[in-house]
């Protein structure tokens, strides 16, 4: 039985630009700037670059991609995660080995998809969203969102015949929020399976508990439970994870913005 404690920070100033014309066309772009305990990315990340009108919009470069754009892929907390950082991200139902994220998704502290573009049309509740990186993968995805429930369904294939399905229903009700995820990758030829369910409650106006129980088919069970508490302009953010190989995460500090 071995124990580690790490003291971890992260800081973040983000730019984003945008102007719009007469005829309602409207150009953005973002980019980001994030130093980490171990002073990674601190000299900005990949632009992403866009151009919407009406319900249709365009992104080139550092794009998100359509799984990681897909409704209950995260938890509904803070770090997107369980406590301040994720604790290795768990409750993400995609495994794509050791906590990695293999699709595509717009990197904070680096280059992400240079070459990705990606549509997206919404519509009255209805998204749907394409994307592509040259020489690496395609994407759909579609959800659609209605009276506080909302489905979802993305998939990205890639050049090397690997694949990654993901597949949510959320319900919103009050101060409640549940989801259930579920995830496919096939991946060097080794397919695998993970369903996620979490969901969160707010206790108070300043208090907000969390927890989700997965079960993955090559790995076995993870559950965790965390809590954040608003207290005006900073909020703490704890949370408690158990992994599929019984290794135990905790996870607690401040969060503030600026």
């Amino acid at each position: 039985d071995s124990k580690e404690t790490s003291v971890v920070s992260r800081l973040r100033i983000q730019a984003d630009m945008s102007a719009t014309a007469d005829n309602g066309l409207s150009v953005n772009a973002r980019q980001r700037f994030q130093t980490e305990e171990n002073a990674t990315g601190n000299g900005g990340n990949a632009m992403r670059f866009g151009v919407s009108m009406g319900g249709l919009s365009v992104n080139l470069g550092n794009i998100n991609g359509v799984i990681e754009s897909a409704p209950n892929l995260y938890m509904p907390t803070a770090s997107a995660g369980m406590g301040l950082e994720g604790n290795g991200w768990e409750s993400l139902a995609v495994n794509t080995g050791g906590g990695a994220f293999g699709w595509t998704a717009y990197s904070s502290g680096g280059a992400g998809a240079t070459n990705g573009a990606e549509l997206i049309y919404s519509m009255n509740g209805l998204t749907a969203h394409v994307h592509t990186v040259r020489d690496t993968s395609n994407g759909i995805g579609i959800n659609y969102s209605m009276n506080g429930m909302t489905l979802a369904y993305a998939e990205e294939s890639f050049e090397n015949d690997d694949k990654i399905t993901f597949m949510s229903a959320g319900f919103s009700l009050g101060d409640v929020d549940l989801a259930i995820a579920h995830g496919r990758t096939d991946l060097g030829g080794v397919e695998d399976t993970k369903t996620s369910v979490k969901g969160s409650t707010n206790l108070s106006a300043a208090t907000q508990v969390y927890a989700f129980a997965a079960d993955e088919e090559s790995a076995g069970s993870s559950y965790g439970i965390g809590v954040a508490q608003d207290m005006g302009g900073i909020s703490l953010q704890a949370g408690y994870t158990r992994n599929e190989n019984e290794v135990e995460t905790t996870s607690a500090g401040l969060l503030f913005k600026f």
